[in-house]
């Protein structure tokens, strides 16, 4: 299992893997975005101009987050970086990736 880790490790400290885990985030803080957005055109009469902003600043979020994705996933596979689904290697790849894009919350602070 060692020899996992390494592997792991070795795609971890690549700018690639950072990439993937900031285009992670950002899909994750899309719909946060839009679920604000839809909540501030809702409760406040915004003049028509100004009900574009949020919408743009959500759909910038969104596109940034699928272009970081996608930069860094083909990064991966064109370094041969990226294990193929199926393997050890893999499933410990995308357990990191789960535990960078959500890190825990810490208890007792």
């Amino acid at each position: 299992m060692a020899e996992v880790d390494k592997a792991v490790e070795r795609i971890r400290v690549t700018w690639a893997y950072r990439l993937l885990v900031v285009g992670y985030r950002c899909l994750l803080l899309g719909p946060l975005m839009m679920g604000l957005t839809i909540g501030a055109i809702a409760l406040w009469s915004l003049k028509p101009p100004l009900v574009w902003v949020p919408i743009a600043i959500t759909f910038g979020t969104v596109f940034a987050g699928v272009a970081a994705g996608w930069v860094g996933l083909a990064t991966l596979y064109a370094r041969r970086l990226m294990p193929r689904g199926g393997t050890n290697r893999h499933a410990a790849l995308m357990k990191t990736l789960r535990r960078d894009v959500m890190p825990r919350a810490r208890r007792g602070t």
